[in-house]
């Protein structure tokens, strides 16, 4: 979000809470969504029975929750992507203590964002959860998945000689640090664990490095994606679906759960299979890669909003309140009571109870953090940049020690620019 858009969102909200139907001010809900899925959460909302309001921030929803601008512009609600947002001291000091979820509810291995204090309240409870570590293909284009990474690197390989095997969305920056997320998950599960606190070495780390030079591998690899590399860092996450399973540009993306509904749509459901993102050899299925969206409800909503979030997140009645978005795809649940379109979706939701490991880009504080062009975000796509490049052969050792240099620079500094 620009400072022009910031501010315009800003006007609005403040504005929004001048009226509202019988005299009652609507409640003020910032999220994250745009398009389709805003859509599927006014779907939601037409059961509230109070007045309400809702203005996406995108991404950069921070702006609107440290709120800088005007006391009266903040949200009483907000759908909080990034967990790293919670340890910002001007956010976490605005937000309001709300009701534990169902003791019922499991939640095992997820961040102890949800943890409950002695008087059984939380900050935030969650709302819509993502499986991240998926690849999606077309029904037929390969007999089996691969069984690890070295075996679906030799595959890309292969099949690049005749036909781009893989799409991916360079132009956002997310798409690439989820691989890159995938991949030390699978060398290096420990480390992962860690670098969301910033540890010494910690990204200066050997694992670290085999993770990029894994990437840089198999990015590198000639005619893997529809039109090369320069393309693919203007092809935005949404048109690399298409161009897998409208197109058939390519054969196999990987994307979470939430790329299911842009499949759908395209009558390609039917066709659409998925495994998961393969580790090393010989090595354990790693972590299933998760993310989330969590709902928060800010001071300046007093009361209301601590009752919207228990609304939102009731347990009992989830499965009829959620069933317009998670029955058309597209929205996964940690609540057992949430309905799926089908027993493929069923399936990845109940894989969010086991082991796995929380999006560590939506973890990250200072320079490592922020949106695209920053961060680690703009570490990966200078990487993806540099080693498809036309007309040359890479020198991948360079390009990754580069990589590094710049991970270890921002990992030092307390912001992303």
């Amino acid at each position: 979000m620009d400072r022009r858009r910031a501010l315009a969102v800003l006007s609005g909200l403040a504005a929004a809470g001048l009226s509202g139907c019988g005299g009652e001010t609507p409640l003020r809900i910032a999220v994250v969504w745009s398009d389709w899925e805003l859509s599927r959460f006014h779907e939601i909302l037409a059961a509230y029975p109070h007045p309400f309001v809702v203005y996406s921030a995108g991404d950069n929803i921070a702006a609107l929750l440290r709120n800088p601008v005007a006391q009266a512009a903040t949200p009483d609600v907000a759908i909080v992507p990034r967990l790293g947002l919670m340890e910002d001291p001007d956010i976490s000091a605005r937000l309001r203590s709300v009701p534990c979820p169902d003791p019922s509810l499991n939640f095992p291995d997820w961040p102890r964002l949800m943890d409950c204090a002695a008087d059984n309240s939380t900050k935030a409870v969650w709302f819509k959860v993502t499986h991240k570590s998926l690849v999606w293909y077309r029904r037929g284009v390969m007999p089996t998945p691969p069984s690890d990474w070295e075996a679906w690197v030799g595959l890309c390989r292969e099949r690049a000689k005749e036909h781009p095997p893989l799409a991916i969305g360079a132009a956002d920056g997310w798409v690439l640090t989820d691989w890159f997320e995938n991949v030390l998950l699978g060398i290096d599960p420990e480390l992962y664990g860690k670098l969301h606190l910033n540890p010494p070495g910690g990204w200066s780390h050997a694992s670290v490095k085999e993770t990029l030079l894994r990437l840089a591998t198999l990015w590198s690899i000639p005619g893997l994606v529809p039109g090369g590399g320069r393309q693919a860092l203007t092809t935005q996450f949404q048109d690399s679906i298409l161009d897998v399973f409208r197109y058939g540009r390519a054969d196999m993306l990987a994307a979470p759960d939430f790329a299911w509904p842009v499949i759908d749509r395209y009558g390609s459901g039917s066709e659409a299979l998925s495994f998961r993102f393969p580790g090393p050899p010989g090595t354990p299925k790693p972590p299933v890669l998760v993310g989330g969206d969590a709902v928060v409800a800010l001071e300046s909503g007093g009361a209301r909003g601590t009752a919207f979030v228990k609304w939102l997140t009731d347990k009992g009645q989830a499965g009829e309140r959620l069933k317009g978005w998670s029955t058309k795809g597209g929205f996964l649940s940690l609540n057992e009571n949430v309905l799926y379109p089908n027993r493929a979706m069923g399936d990845l939701a109940s894989e969010l109870h086991g082991d796995v490991a929380f999006d560590l880009s939506d973890r990250l504080t200072g320079g490592l953090a922020g949106g695209d062009g920053q961060g680690l975000w703009r570490v990966l796509t200078e990487l993806f940049a540099t080693v498809t490049a036309e007309g040359r052969r890479p020198d991948l050792d360079l390009a990754v020690n580069n990589a590094m240099k710049m991970l270890t620079a921002l990992s030092e500094t307390g912001s992303s620019s």
